[in-house]
């Protein structure tokens, strides 16, 4: 049996559910699924399958997040597949 791939449903793909829980997840190797009800950011983690994460500091920072996806919340059976993936 071929060991299961990790992979995390976050609902939310605002500011905090990418920038720093999707990051966190993302960073230590999972395969990150949004859940959301905006269109556009779902569309544009589809098709780019990557986003970045600013960092203010003295010098700003760019960290990309891979490996990730989304699904709008009004599509359920999609959830229901990746829940029971």
């Amino acid at each position: 049996m071929l060991p299961r791939k990790k992979k995390i449903l976050i609902f939310g793909a605002g500011k905090i559910g990418r920038s720093f829980i999707g990051q966190l997840f993302g960073c230590g190797g999972y395969e990150v699924v949004f859940i959301d009800i905006s269109k556009s950011i779902i569309y544009a983690l589809n098709h780019q399958r990557k986003y970045p994460v600013f960092i203010k500091d003295v010098k700003e920072n760019i960290i990309w997040v891979n490996n990730v996806r989304g699904v709008l919340i009004t599509d359920t059976e999609k959830i229901l597949t990746e829940i029971s993936d």
